[in-house]
């Protein structure tokens, strides 16, 4: 089985500014000559797409938690909804719609991003 190469971190509109003024400055160097050094220019490129490697790792990380939060509230509430008495039971059902709607608006949250 062949393994999948990583993908592209998603960039911020910052780092692709700096990676878009880095590549200006190669392209100007380059003008100049084929010998010319662009081996620290390079390695700045490097260096973003490292750190936004990075990011991109901590915040699938914090949105799996998120996930993973909000999958716990709904089967609380969904329990809550269940043994809930006569009294409390519209309370429950309020507090299970909620919980789901938070699901939802992270599960599209991470959607976006990738999970």
């Amino acid at each position: 089985m062949a393994l999948k190469p990583k993908p592209e971190p998603r960039l911020t509109a910052g780092e692709k500014t700096r990676v878009a003024a880095l590549i200006a400055r190669m392209a100007k160097r380059g003008i100049a000559g084929e010998d010319v050094h662009l081996g620290d220019l390079t390695s700045r490129v490097d260096h973003i797409f490292e750190e936004a490697a990075a990011r991109s790792e901590r915040e699938n990380d914090a949105m799996t938690r998120e996930l993973e939060t909000a999958r716990d509230a709904v089967a609380v509430a969904k329990t809550a909804s269940r043994t809930a008495g006569r009294t409390t039971r519209p309370a429950a059902r309020t507090a299970l719609r909620t919980a789901e709607d938070a699901l939802r608006r992270t599960e599209r949250a991470a959607r976006r991003i990738g999970l």
